[in-house]
């Protein structure tokens, strides 16, 4: 019952939010979306999506998902790869703010730093750098971190000497490092350095971002009132930008002092107040971070049950966030809560669990540090292996050029031996046969390349056409859907309840065919796109999979086994990925009525090939459509009589 009043607490915190906090943010948005429905050159179009997506990055990381998406499919049709780099960078930027695993993070980081450095895009490297150290940041690899700011230093020392406002944001982290990892004073310093950059720039939003860091370094140095006094005068900036992610991030600072000079209640309100901006705007690592700031509050305040609820919460929140950081600090509560409830073996088990959460987090770094020297190892080794090939290529020259040398040596000899009439005859008429057969077998490579183009040429049309023909379907399709909700908005009071039954039907219908156009031009596109084999990690690509299903899977009350898998295999990462989404979501979609789907996944290696099976509880397929399964453009649905 508690924990009920506490949400609706939280629920009515979130309702009443000031919407000044966002107006300058959102103002600029809806600027670029107007402008967006002027703009017919389509990589105008992409950049300003991108400029939307990346907008968004304070406000709604879903929003910047979308946006991302839709600048993606547009650059990859138009091959448009610094579109595709800015596109992917803010893709990464997302998934980081909704709290996906690190892991799929960096793979979008690191595919927009490869399509940057092939047009020479150092300002999106740079960021890119940046965004990977931010992501170490929150996984504690804070030497890692440094590192790769440091790039984003050096990117701009060597292409980009001017002041702009990513330098300044690439110093201010590299303080935040070295602050968490308990250099103060480089971390000061570089603060001070960001934050005088970006009074020379006139660019308010740095001191917003970074001033709470720079707070609680000095709170960590004792000065515990001039915490205070800076995290005071900031937070009307907040407001001012409406910046939502920056003050919630000052809310958790100003709980974090108010818990060293022991104002509890205090504590307590402001991570509930950074915990509703959170919640609204889809922070998943400040939520937990303010839950446990408010189990902090709560355990000094003495409301043990309050807080072995809340760290509870927080605890959940940050296990779906894959941060073991913020897993540590919630068990830690939970230990030291039941300990002072007096229930000990709670207590015990949850300390047992803060053990195997510090081992884990240490396997993790050895891991890391494991997976770095063998990639240093297999890069010497590939330039050792170039190496002996480019010594083994040189001897083969030289060699070629002694016997050619030799064979020119002996043609010579042979001419001035070769001088009767009829052996030169006999020379003529056999240099006149190879003559023959060879424009026999030239005339025959002539056909055959002209039969090819011809294949080829025939191959291009048709799949021009399924290309042209879905893009037109599209539209007059998304026609037929919105002149029909139209038509039921405006005559709902008109029209029967089975005359609105049809028009619901129609809008199915319709979104039905807009589906089949889509597998089309899948299907059109794919078989012409090369492999791209790696080693693939089955385990990690089904749990990216399942994170980017987790809605559908929760509105279905789902469940995903995993029985034992091969730990390793070479193919196509991207495929292999696409292949179990499309398995995992078809079973999920087409479950039956009041049964919860599950779905259980195994696998095998064999000799030659690898054997995986997945199977589920849905509603099947006849065996007489078993020959139809793979056919395009089927939906094989089991009977219901």
């Amino acid at each position: 019952m508690k924990k009920h009043i506490t949400l609706l607490f939280l629920y009515l915190s979130i309702c009443i939010l000031p919407n000044t906090y966002s107006q300058t943010f959102k103002e600029n948005i809806d600027s670029m979306l107007r402008n967006l429905e002027t703009v017919t050159d389509t990589r105008g179009q992409i950049d300003i999506l991108n400029e939307v997506a990346y907008s968004y990055r304070r406000l709604s990381p879903d929003s910047v998902l979308l946006y991302s998406n839709r600048a993606i499919a547009l650059a990859n049709k138009v091959g448009y790869k610094k579109g595709l780099s800015f596109a992917y960078k803010n893709k990464g930027i997302g998934y980081y703010k909704l709290g996906i695993a690190p892991d799929t993070v960096i793979y979008y980081y690191q595919k927009a730093i490869d399509y940057a450095e092939e047009v020479n895009d150092y300002y999106t490297q740079a960021a890119c750098y940046n965004n990977i150290g931010l992501v170490g940041i929150a996984e504690l690899t804070y030497n890692e971190s440094i590192q790769y700011f440091l790039k984003g230093v050096k990117v701009f020392d060597a292409y980009i000497p001017e002041e702009n406002r990513l330098k300044a944001l690439i110093l201010g982290n590299l303080g935040t490092a070295y602050h968490r990892d308990g250099d103060n004073k480089r971390g000061i310093r570089y603060y001070e350095e960001s934050l005088a950059m970006a009074k020379r720039l006139g660019d308010k939003s740095i001191p917003s971002i970074f001033v709470d860091e720079l707070a609680r370094a000095r709170m960590e140095e004792g000065d515990i009132e001039g915490a205070l006094r800076d995290i005071t005068d900031l937070m009307p900036l907040h407001d001012e930008l409406g910046d939502f992610e920056s003050k919630a991030e000052t809310l958790l600072t100003l709980a974090e002092v108010k818990m060293e000079m022991g104002e509890y209640r205090e504590t307590i309100k402001h991570g509930k107040e950074a915990y509703a901006i959170a919640f609204e705007r889809g922070f998943s690592r400040i939520q937990s971070r303010a839950l446990i700031w408010m189990a902090y509050g709560l355990k000094g305040n003495g409301e043990l049950n309050e807080a072995v609820a809340t760290a509870k919460e927080a605890l959940d929140i940050a296990a779906m966030g894959f941060s073991l950081e913020l897993q540590s600090r919630a068990v830690g509560i939970l230990a030291d809560a039941y300990s002072e409830l007096g229930d000990f073996q709670k207590a015990y088990e949850y300390a047992e669990y803060y053990n195997r959460l510090v081992k884990q987090r240490q396997d993790q770094e050895k891991q890391r540090i494991t997976d770095e020297l063998e990639a240093k190892y297999q890069n010497e080794k590939q330039l050792l292996e170039i190496s002996e090939l480019k010594e083994e290529k040189e001897a083969q020259e030289r060699r070629l050029y002694g016997l050619i040398i030799l064979v020119l040596f002996g043609v010579c000899v042979l001419g001035v031996m070769v001088y009767n009439i009829r052996q030169k005859n006999k020379a003529t008429e056999a240099l006149n046969e190879k003559n023959i057969a060879l424009q026999a077998a030239e005339q025959s490579l002539f056909d055959k390349n002209q039969e090819l183009e011809r294949y080829i040429e025939s191959n291009l049309q048709l799949e021009n056409f399924a290309h042209l023909a879905s893009h037109d379907l599209r539209e007059p399709m998304r026609n037929i859907v919105s002149f029909s909700q139209l038509l039921e908005k405006s005559g709902k009071e008109k029209l029967s309840e089975r005359e609105l039954e049809y028009l619901g039907f129609i809008r199915k219908g319709t979104r039905r065919i807009e589906g089949l156009v889509k597998d089309l031009l899948d299907y059109s596109t794919i078989t012409h796109t090369s492999l791209e084999i790696t080693n693939v990690s089955i385990m990690k690509l089904i749990e990216e999979v399942n994170s980017d299903i987790q809605q559908l899977l929760n509105e279905k009350r789902g469940a995903i086994i995993v029985n034992d898998l091969p730990e390793h295999i070479s193919a196509d990462g991207s495929r292999m990925y696409q292949l179990f989404q499309n398995l995992l979501t078809n079973a999920l979609r087409y479950s039956r009525d009041g049964v919860a789907p599950v779905i259980v996944i195994s696998g095998e290696e064999g000799a030659t090939h690898y054997n995986f099976e997945i199977a589920d509880n849905g509603i099947g397929i006849e065996a007489e459509f078993f020959g139809h399964i793979f056919c395009i453009v089927q939906n094989i649905r089991k009977q219901e009589h």
